[in-house]
């Protein structure tokens, strides 16, 4: 499928979300991917995730992903999203992690642009039975 498959969608999150500080969304948000007409080529490109959620720091951390690349041959979207944990409770420090995020189109092919699904790794090198990890789905109403 084509990029353009991901286009003109809004996935509303259907699902309960196990590890929400993590995945950075929460149940009845919504992940539309946004895309623009590149100047020089013409193409189709991702231009922006936009999340809408009740959690101002989830919407930042999505508008703020970095790194948004296409993968044609995988056909998904794969990017890097920064988190933050809770203050320590002693010293009142808050850690920072940078998590690789894929994103893919499920489901049969004559249903793919209707269900999304996202996941978050414990770090920018992948993820792998980590309790950290975490994903989420949505779907298209």
């Amino acid at each position: 499928m084509a990029l353009t498959s991901f286009e003109n969608n809004v996935y509303k999150i259907k699902h309960t979300v196990d590890y929400p500080e993590i995945v950075c969304v929460e149940y009845e948000d919504t992940m539309e991917i946004v895309l623009k007409v590149h100047p020089l080529t013409g193409n189709k490109v991702i231009d922006k995730l936009e999340l809408t959620s009740n959690n101002s720091d989830y919407v930042v951390i999505w508008k703020n992903a970095t790194g948004l690349t296409y993968d044609p041959i995988h056909d998904q979207i794969t990017g890097f999203i920064v988190t933050k944990d809770l203050p320590d409770p002693i010293t009142n420090e808050i850690t920072y992690h940078d998590r690789a995020f894929c994103m893919n189109l499920t489901g049969k092919p004559s249903e793919r642009t209707l269900r999304l699904h996202c996941f978050v790794s414990k770090s920018l090198t992948g993820g792998g039975g980590d309790p950290d990890d975490g994903s989420w789905a949505g779907d298209v109403d």
